[in-house]
C-alpha cells in the first residue's frame, strides 16, 4: 500500500474530512522519517490538506498549508537534478496561489489576496486569475490595473458579462467596449447583446431615460422578453430615475419568474416599503432569507420590513448585518437603510456618517442627499443642508426631485421663500404630476395667505391624478374658507378612493358633528325667539381641526 496514493484516492473521492484526519499524521511521520514520502509527495499532501480545509471553510488553516506547500515547492525547484516526474506530481503554483487568495478574501484580507495573485507572472495568469485580480484592484481603489485585468478577460472570453459590467462602471466607453468585444463588427444574431450593453452604459452614466427606453424595447420586442436580468435592469433604471411605481412591475415580474434570484430584490424591498405594502414586503423578506442568509439583499428586505413595522432597534441590527455581508465595501442599499433607520431614531450625526459613506460610492443616489438634508435641518444646520441640496443638483441634474429638495430648504428661511416657490414651479413644469412638489407648493401658498392659489393648484391636480390625500387637503382648505358643504364633498371623494383611511373618516365625523351642532344652535335661537345672526360660527366654536391631521405628516420623507 503506497501512502501517497491512498491520500490521493481520498481526495479524488472528495473525502475531505478523512484527509483532515489522516494527512496531519502523515506529515508528522515524514518529519520524523523523511524517507517515508519523497519531498514532492509531501508538498502535494500539504496541498490536498489545504484544499480539504478550504472545503470545510477553515480558511486560516488552509492558507497556512498552501503557504507551506509553496515554500517547499520553491525549495524543490531550486534543487539540482529535480526531474520532470517530480514536478508533475505538484499542483501548479498558479492554482495554489489562486486558492490562497480565496482564503485571504474569506478572512477579509483583500490586500494579502492581491499580493498573492500578483506573484503570478503575467504570462501565466489564467482568465479566472485576471478576473480575480480585476475585482481585487477595484476593492483596493486601483482603477487602471483593474481595467487592464478585465480587458485581458474579455480578450479571451468576449462575452464575460461580469467583466463587461465592471469596465462600464470603471468608465470605459460603449464604443471601446464594442471594439474590444466584437472587434468592431458585432454579428447580427448578437444585436440584442449589443443593445443590452448600450443600455448598461446609459444606466451607469445616469442617462436613465435612454437606458429605460432600451431595456423596455428589449423586453417588448426581442429575444429578451421575460428575461430576468433585463427585467431587473429595467426596474433598477426606473427606480433610480425616481419612478418607483413604474419600477415595481418589472421587479415583481422578475421575482415571480425566478424566486431564487436575489439580484435587484433589495430595490424591490425599498419600493414595497415606500408604498407601505407591508404584507408583500414581509413575504418577499421571508422568501429571500430562505434562499440565502448570507446575502445583503435578504437582510435589506427584512430590515425594511421591520422599519415599516416601526421595530427600529431590530431593523437597525438587520441593517448592520446587511452591511457586514458586503465587506470590504458596504453595498449602497444597506448603507441607505442604516442611515434611514438612524434618522428615524433621531440619531442625526450617525445617520449623516452612513449617508456620507454611501455618497462616496454612489453620488447619483437621490435618497442619500434627501437623508443628509433632513438630518442637517433637524440639527438646525441650514447652511450645510443648503450645500447638500445644491450638490444634488450638480451630481444628479435638474430633475423634479432635486428641484423640490432644494426648494424644501429654501422654504425654511422667510428670506428665500420666494425663490423656493420658483424652484417648486420649475419642478411642476418638468413633471406636473410630481406630488411632493405639489404638497410643498400648497403649503407655501398657505403660509403666504394665498389660499385661492392653493385651491386652484389642488383642483388641477385632482383632475389629473385624484388621490385621497389631495381630496383631503382640498377639504381642509374649504373648511378654512368656511365652505362646509364643499369640504364634506371632498372628504367623501377622498373616502371613496381609500374607504379605510382613518384620518378621512375622522375628518368627516368632525365636520358632520360640527354641522349638526351648528343646526342645533340655530334651532335653539329660533326657539328662544332671538334675532337671527348673520355671523358664521368660527372653526374654533364648532371644535373643528381645520387641518384634519393631514399636514402633520409633512416632512422630507415625501420626496420619494
Amino acid at each position: 500500500m503506497i501512502l501517497h496514493e491512498q491520500i490521493q484516492m481520498l481526495f479524488d473521492n472528495k473525502l475531505y474530512t478523512n484527509i483532515v484526519a489522516l494527512a496531519p499524521m502523515v506529515l508528522s511521520a515524514t518529519d520524523n522519517n523523511p524517507e517515508l514520502l519523497p519531498p514532492a509527495s509531501i508538498a502535494q499532501t500539504m496541498v490536498y490538506l489545504a484544499d480539504s480545509f478550504l472545503e470545510q471553510k477553515e480558511y486560516g488553516k488552509a492558507e497556512v498549508y498552501y503557504r507551506k506547500a509553496l515554500d517547499l515547492r520553491k525549495t524543490l525547484s531550486k534543487q539540482r537534478g529535480m526531474g520532470n516526474s517530480a514536478a508533475k506530481e505538484l499542483s501548479a503554483e498558479t492554482e495554489i496561489r489562486y486558492q490562497m487568495h480565496i482564503c485571504h478574501l474569506a478572512l477579509k484580507q483583500s490586500v494579502q489576496a492581491l499580493l498573492v495573485l500578483q506573484g503570478i507572472p503575467a504570462k501565466l495568469r489564467s482568465v479566472r486569475v485576471n478576473m480575480a485580480l480585476g475585482k481585487l484592484y477595484v476593492m483596493n481603489g486601483l482603477e487602471r490595473p483593474a481595467i487592464s485585468a478585465f480587458k485581458e478577460v474579455i480578450r479571451e472570453c468576449p462575452l464575460a458579462l461580469e467583466a463587461i459590467l465592471a469596465l462600464i462602471k470603471l468608465g470605459v466607453s460603449y464604443v471601446e467596449l464594442v471594439r474590444l468585444i466584437f472587434n468592431g463588427n458585432p454579428s447580427n444574431n448578437l444585436d440584442w447583446v449589443v443593445q443590452w450593453i448600450k443600455g448598461q452604459c446609459h444606466l451607469h452614466s445616469c442617462e436613465y431615460l435612454s437606458a429605460s427606453t432600451i431595456f423596455c424595447h428589449l423586453q417588448d420586442a426581442s429575444l429578451l422578453k421575460d428575461d430576468v436580468t433585463n427585467l431587473v435592469s429595467q426596474g433598477t433604471t426606473l427606480f433610480l430615475a425616481g419612478d418607483g411605481a413604474g419600477a415595481l412591475l418589472p421587479l415583481q415580474r422578475a421575482h415571480s419568474l425566478d424566486p431564487l434570484s436575489l439580484k435587484g430584490m433589495d430595490i424591490l424591498a425599498v419600493i414595497l416599503a415606500n408604498e407601505k405594502k407591508s404584507v408583500e414586503l414581509e413575504a418577499l423578506a421571508l422568501k429571500l432569507i430562505s434562499v440565502s442568509d448570507s446575502s445583503f439583499e435578504s437582510w435589506v428586505a427584512m430590515g425594511y420590513h421591520y422599519l415599516l413595522s416601526r421595530k427600529l432597534t431590530r431593523a437597525l441590527y438587520l441593517a448592520h448585518k446587511a452591511c457586514t455581508c458586503c465587506i470590504p465595501t458596504p453595498g449602497i442599499e444597506p448603507l441607505i437603510l442604516k442611515g434611514t433607520i438612524l434618522q428615524e431614531l433621531k440619531k442625526w450625526p450617525e445617520a449623516i456618517t452612513h449617508f456620507r459613506e454611501g455618497l462616496q460610492t454612489a453620488p447619483h443616489r437621490f435618497e442619500i442627499y434627501r437623508g443628509i438634508v433632513h438630518c442637517y435641518l433637524a440639527l438646525q444646520r441650514s447652511r450645510e443642508a443648503m450645500n447638500i441640496a445644491a450638490s444634488s443638483l450638480h451630481h444628479i441634474g435638474h430633475t423634479p426631485r432635486t428641484f423640490t429638495l432644494y426648494a424644501s430648504v429654501l422654504l425654511k428661511d422667510p428670506v428665500t421663500t420666494a425663490k423656493g416657490k420658483v424652484f417648486l414651479e420649475r419642478a411642476l413644469n418638468m413633471d406636473p404630476r410630481y406630488t411632493p412638489a405639489v404638497f410643498l407648493l400648497i403649503d407655501s401658498y398657505e403660509q403666504a395667505g394665498q389660499r385661492s392659489k392653493a385651491i386652484e393648484l389642488l383642483t388641477k391636480q385632482i383632475n389629473q391624478q385624484p388621490t385621497n390625500r389631495l381630496h383631503h387637503i382640498l377639504g381642509d382648505l374649504f373648511i378654512k374658507n368656511g365652505d362646509m358643504d364643499k369640504a364634506l364633498e371632498q372628504y367623501n371623494s377622498a373616502l371613496m378612493l381609500e374607504p379605510n383611511n382613518v384620518k378621512t373618516i375622522e375628518a368627516i365625523n368632525r365636520l358632520e358633528n360640527a354641522l349638526v351642532a351648528k343646526l342645533e344652535n340655530h334651532l335653539d335661537l329660533e326657539a328662544d325667539d332671538l334675532p337671527d345672526s348673520d355671523e358664521e360660527p368660527t372653526i374654533e366654536e364648532v371644535d373643528i381641526d381645520p387641518m384634519g391631521g393631514m399636514w402633520a405628516d409633512m416632512n422630507l420623507d415625501q420626496f420619494r
